[in-house]
């Protein structure tokens, strides 16, 4: 089978996907972006890539229509598999082609098209005219219903999963001498985009405070973005240079040290989908600090984290300092997180489903 799969990212959840798809299928990836492809991506064997910066940044729509239409007519897919519904999942909806996946990201469906009525439209052709929906939470599907009423039918639920082997609990000594970080040090590890629907501004805010007072904390940032040079400005600002490491995106396979290193994840999030960095870190068995989002809260609840209310500056500072005062509760919690990892986030068991959502739609 012949999968053409278009993104507009080209970051580490593509790579999770095609390291898959590269065993079972002839893959052609197309990316359509402004930014590069991840290193891990251009080593995979068996992938062929085309990647087109687009003349309109964020909307290959106006300017590779023609381009896209000439990729599928030479390499002849048997399904197109899109990421990302109105930056070019439209290119699959307006070419005509089926069957057609879309699978939404997050803010592509969750809060972009109630911002913009144009997005929106977009959106709302790609919802009517592709065959299926894979998105990764409960919540997206119920919007996806109510917004564009999709049939339930047409929509399957599952989280995207992470590699199990890759993602486990180390020995928190050994990593941290790994990493040459003080052993008796809180260590709060942060790893989504420096963008503002990850709420990194709240999180800084509230990490100042929480530090003022300490000594022992250290707060990781394994992050990039276009909010970069704003945490940069704000931790020589404030004096934290001691007290947080920029480090930058890792590769997916040094990441498990990090985590195993780090007391707790947080993750501030104004908007999501299910985050697999969440569940990266709750297969290392970190405690978890994260916001009230519906996708996310199908996976924490007071049994196995701190929530937050989205936005508040004060219940992330409270709640990094109920588990700095209670090292014990981030234990507790983290090996709940390692359970529910293995009963639900295991990517060899979730990546079936895709295989059989393939398998309907070629049928």
């Amino acid at each position: 089978m012949k999968v053409l799969y278009v993104s507009s990212n080209g970051g580490i959840h593509d790579y999770r996907f095609l390291k898959k798809l590269v065993n079972d299928y002839e893959v052609l990836f197309l990316h359509y972006a402004a930014g590069e492809i991840i290193v891990e991506i251009d080593k995979l064997d068996n992938l062929q890539i085309i990647s087109k910066r687009p003349a309109f940044r964020s909307m290959p729509l106006i300017s590779e229509r023609a381009h896209f239409k000439n990729v599928v007519k030479e390499f002849k897919p048997d399904i197109i598999h899109t990421g990302y519904v109105w930056q070019v999942g439209i290119l699959a909806a307006n070419s005509g082609f089926h069957p057609h996946l879309s699978m939404p990201w997050g803010s592509d469906i969750l809060t972009e098209p109630d911002k913009s009525y144009f997005r929106r439209k977009l959106v709302q052709k790609v919802m009517e005219t592709c065959d299926h929906v894979q998105c990764d939470a409960e919540f997206v599907k119920q919007k996806i219903i109510r917004d564009y009423n999709k049939p339930e039918e047409n929509i399957t639920v599952f989280p995207w999963g992470i590699d199990l082997e890759l993602f486990s609990r180390s020995d928190k000594a050994a990593a941290r001498s790994s990493l040459k970080l003080e052993g008796d040090k809180f260590v709060i590890l942060f790893n989504r985009y420096f963008e503002p629907v990850y709420g990194v501004n709240y999180l800084l805010d509230a990490y100042r405070e929480f530090a003022s007072d300490k000594d022992d904390v250290m707060m990781l940032m394994l992050s990039d973005g276009t909010g970069k040079n704003d945490v940069l400005k704000f931790i020589t600002e404030k004096g934290l240079d001691e007290k947080i490491q920029l480090i930058g995106r890792v590769p997916n396979h040094e990441l498990p040290a990090f985590l195993n290193a780090a007391d707790v994840y947080v993750s501030p999030s104004l908007s999501d989908g299910t985050s697999l960095s969440l569940l990266e870190a709750m297969a290392c068995g970190t405690g978890l600090i994260v916001t009230d989002v519906p996708a996310i809260m199908e996976w924490v609840n007071i049994d196995n984290g701190l929530i937050v209310q989205k936005g508040s500056t004060a219940e992330i500072k409270n709640a990094l300092e109920e588990y700095y005062m209670n090292r014990e509760l981030a234990n507790t919690h983290g090996a709940k997180n390692i359970q529910i990892a293995k009963e639900r986030a295991d990517w060899n068991k979730n990546y079936l489903k895709l295989k059989e959502i393939y398998a309907k739609l070629t049928k």
